[in-house]
């Protein structure tokens, strides 16, 4: 076991926090993957944007660091619970106890511009494309190797909150549900979309060091038509505040910069209403986007002066929601039962406003057709769901059912964890709460505690994903996101009576136990393994790194400079960790690295051609940057992990 960094004058401080940040690559395999999110078999990786990446902060109470939290944000669409439980084995084999499920929180900003492949499902319904356990393994490795630089980097330090308004983020997607919300409690709010920003800034003896926020927008800008990988809006946000604060990537003393996610169910970037909007292109839509985070985040950051104080404390509990029975306290309709999962035709039809789903469908289908069942039993090969089931979800028009079963397709088990960093709390939840859920949820957990919680925020897609979590007045109509919602009308009221019960424990500092366990289906899984996909072998008479076409000598600033390559396969020889791509320039002492493939002015995009791969670098260069001459790298892996690079030619800036 290592021991943990404590220094003896940290009591004696104003600083009542022990606090760590770590950072990791996460980015998952660049070609021929498909694309978590959307659900397109046609969307699959073509090549690299920016990096994806796992920020990671642990805050331990200073007099007693057995008491402590762990908050991850990770450039991921969800994190399916067998991350989460994989990634606690491995800190439980370097330091025992110190971190379990009841004390760790990964969480997902949501990004639809990621490879998918790592969920552990008995059936994954086409819409992963199977599961790879090399793109598993990353991220698991990559999440640990983020939370143990934390760890290692645990010093005395003061954690400031401020609070503020993003009034010009996202839409409503949904707004026919929304309205269904009685008139009197939508009244009480300005707006049908959350707009509060809650960010944490972390400072010890070096100055700051760290920054986590939470704001509730669906990172959908980057669309289904998009091949590349991206963090979307909340990657890019991170990205430009790390670089405001001098991060290279390259140490562990880095600024860590996490733009996490809250409760966007129902909020698009895309303002248009229609895939589009409010830039011209799904990439100026999401510079937009991240731009309006980050200069919330960069007043709030400026002018952060409150301080937590107080205790750190986290209370975990799993809970079947195949058919959880919930009290007339919630639903105000007598006794309710949820039901086994079950995805409705209204899920196919996708968000309309983001894009849209499969033609047959569309929102607010809530009437059953025998011949689109027929059809889905036919490709899908799901079970035939009974009439339990369909008067469990009514309306819902259930596409396929996947709670039922020993096992079932998908495991009913959900992980709802509740913690505590003095005066804020944080509610974690697997799942994707529409804009009135999110605030019903709130004002459950503030009525269960003392005058001691000042604020609250609600970080979503943690430690799990089961789906979306509508109002039961919002499931009534069957908007995409009612579809989605996987356990019935009652949902909502279910996870509100789960929440009130943890908030009591949290405010009176007492235990939660349940008997529930999670199905741990690792090694169960089907396996699609990438090393077997796509060898690929470089043309007779050259080698990887070879320069196909190189740009020309001189160029503007403001202009695109493009280099092409002699390849691998990205995704049959992955590793997280190595830039694919370098921007140099030279100086008196040598070439040096100004840019890599995480930086928005680069893109690297592979092409297969016969059995072999070429690799396309581009860098736009920017208006900003001085005269000079620069270079662009390209560097890879071969099957024996052999390393290559490739140079183009000198490039003038003028």
């Amino acid at each position: 076991m290592v021991l943990l960094p404590v220094t003896t004058h940290a009591e004696e401080t104003s600083q009542p926090y022990l606090i760590g940040r770590g950072m990791s690559d996460i980015t998952g395999p660049s070609y021929g993957v498909q694309m978590w999110g959307f659900g397109r078999e046609d969307q699959l990786t073509e090549g690299l944007h920016i990096r994806q990446r796992s920020r990671a902060f642990i805050v331990a109470q200073a007099n007693d660091p057995t008491k402590r939290l762990v908050f991850v944000s990770a450039d991921l669409g969800s994190i399916e619970h067998h991350i989460t439980l994989a990634v606690i084995d491995q800190l439980k084999q370097q330091y025992g106890d110190y971190y379990s499920i009841n004390n760790v929180i990964l969480s997902a900003t949501h990004t639809h511009a990621g490879p998918g492949g790592y969920w552990h499902s008995r059936s994954d319904l086409g819409l992963e494309g199977g599961f790879y356990p090399t793109h598993f393994s990353a991220i698991v490795k990559g999440i640990t190797a983020s939370i143990v630089s934390a760890h290692q980097d645990l010093q005395p330090g003061t954690i400031y909150l401020e609070k503020g308004n993003l009034n010009n983020g996202g839409a409503n997607r949904s707004v026919p549900a929304y309205l269904e919300n009685p008139k009197n409690e939508r009244d009480q709010y300005a707006r049908n979309t959350p707009t509060a920003m809650t960010l944490l800034k972390f400072v010890d003896d070096s100055g700051p060091i760290g920054m986590l926020n939470w704001h509730a927008l669906h990172p959908t800008a980057m669309n289904y038509y998009n091949r590349l990988i991206s963090g979307d809006h909340k990657g890019y946000a991170s990205l430009q505040m790390e670089k405001l604060q001098g991060t290279r990537y390259t140490d562990k003393s880095d600024f860590v910069a996490a733009f996490a996610q809250s409760d966007p169910g129902d909020v698009t970037p895309n303002t248009n209403l229609d895939n589009t909007g409010p830039g011209t292109t799904d990439v100026e839509t999401t510079q937009i986007m991240g731009d309006r985070q980050l200069q919330v985040a960069l007043d709030l950051f400026n002018n952060a002066q409150d301080t937590l104080s107080g205790s750190v404390e986290s209370h975990q509990i799993y809970v079947n929601l195949a058919d959880y029975e919930v009290g007339d306290k919630f639903t105000n309709a007598g006794s309710q039962t949820t039901c086994p999962s079950a995805y409705g035709y209204s899920f196919a039809g996708g968000s309309t406003e983001d894009g849209g789903g499969h033609f047959l469908f569309e929102e607010g289908m809530t009437q059953q057709s025998i011949w689109l069942d027929l059809l889905i039993g036919w490709l899908t090969g799901a079970p035939k769901w009974t009439a339990a089931v369909k008067d469990c979800h009514a309306p819902k028009a259930i596409l396929f059912e996947t709670g039922s079963g020993n096992p079932p397709l998908q495991s009913q088990i959900r992980s709802i964890t509740i913690a505590r960093i003095g005066q804020l709390v944080i509610l974690a939840m697997p799942t994707e709460v529409t804009t009135m859920a999110g605030r019903r949820l709130r004002a459950t957990v503030m009525n269960e505690l003392g005058d001691w919680a000042q604020h609250i925020v609600l970080a979503g897609y943690s430690n799990g994903y089961a789906g979306y979590v509508t109002t039961p007045e919002e499931y009534l109509v069957q908007q995409y996101e009612g579809g989605h919602t996987l356990h019935g009308r009652w949902t909502l009221p279910a996870y509100q009576q789960i929440v009130s019960r943890l908030s009591k424990a949290l405010d009176t500092n007492s235990p939660v136990t349940s008997s529930t366990v999670y199905d741990d289906w690792r090694g169960k899984s089907f396996e699609k393994t990438l090393e077997s996909d796509d060898i690929s072998v470089t043309p007779k008479g050259s080698n990887y790194g070879d320069s196909l076409s190189s740009a020309t000598s001189a160029y503007s600033k403001g202009d695109t400079v493009t280099a092409q390559f002699w390849s691998t396969n990205p995704s049959a020889y992955y590793v997280t960790g190595n830039n694919y791509m370098l921007v140099e320039v030279q100086k008196s002492s040598g070439w040096q690295t100004i840019a890599t493939d995480s930086d928005w002015t680069t893109t690297v995009r592979w092409r297969k051609q016969d059995e072999s791969f070429i690799a396309t670098l581009s860098w736009h260069t920017p208006k900003t940057i001085e005269a000079g001459r620069y270079r662009l790298t390209h560097q890879g892996q071969d099957a024996e992990g052999n390393v290559f690079r490739g140079i183009s030619g000198n490039i003038q800036i003028n």
